[in-house]
């Protein structure tokens, strides 16, 4: 898991584990072990439910190819240790990024305890007009002037049920980072 700090991890069967004949734990490989474009995930659960999932999953995608279950296997039992060398680095990204979109007048983000991306809170924004005379109504706005301003690809809250928001990555170089928050701060100085 990326977790950036030393706090344990909560789960439900940790509170009530009279709760495991109801309590499904899905998980994946995609992030820890850099391997998105392999959509290998597995799940732990009640057996009645792991079956019928087992079935659908057969009918509906034929299931994964050998080649990325392998793979996942081997990542999932070999050597851990760069997991915490991964975990420093995107820790170094995810805290420069918050610097820099903290200090941009319109957005602010609070600092996630895992995983590589920052939902950052453009509400401020919300009824600008962008120097084109475009109003900005939504996130989805927001995002697009950025794309289209700025050539910097954001997700919209919207699409996680989290609006006004927008979804960045920090799972790229700091520099490409830095110079993304750095066009991300001038599209917002020019918004009226």
């Amino acid at each position: 898991h990326i977790r950036y700090d030393d706090t344990p991890l909560s789960h439900l069967l940790t509170i009530e584990p009279a709760l495991r004949e109801r309590v499904l734990i899905i998980n994946g490989v995609s992030k820890t072990y850099a391997m998105t474009g392999w959509r290998i995930g597995y799940a732990a659960g009640p057996s009645d439910i792991i079956s019928a999932m087992a079935t659908l999953q057969s009918q509906s995608t034929s299931n994964a190819c050998s080649v990325s279950q392998a793979a996942a296997v081997a990542a999932l039992n070999g050597d851990q240790s760069f997991v915490g060398e991964s975990v420093k680095v995107y820790k170094q990204r995810r805290d420069r990024c918050l610097e820099l979109i903290n200090a941009i007048d319109g957005l602010s983000c609070i600092k996630p305890e895992g995983a590589f991306y920052l939902y950052v809170n453009c509400a401020a924004l919300i009824g600008k007009t962008t120097p084109s005379g475009t109003a900005l109504h939504a996130d989805t706005d927001v995002v697009l002037y950025l794309l289209e301003s700025q050539g910097v690809a954001v997700v919209a809250g919207t699409a996680y049920g989290l609006a006004p928001f927008f979804r960045m990555s920090t799972a790229t170089a700091i520099e490409t980072l830095e110079s993304g928050c750095a066009r991300i701060a001038t599209a917002v100085a020019a918004l009226r």
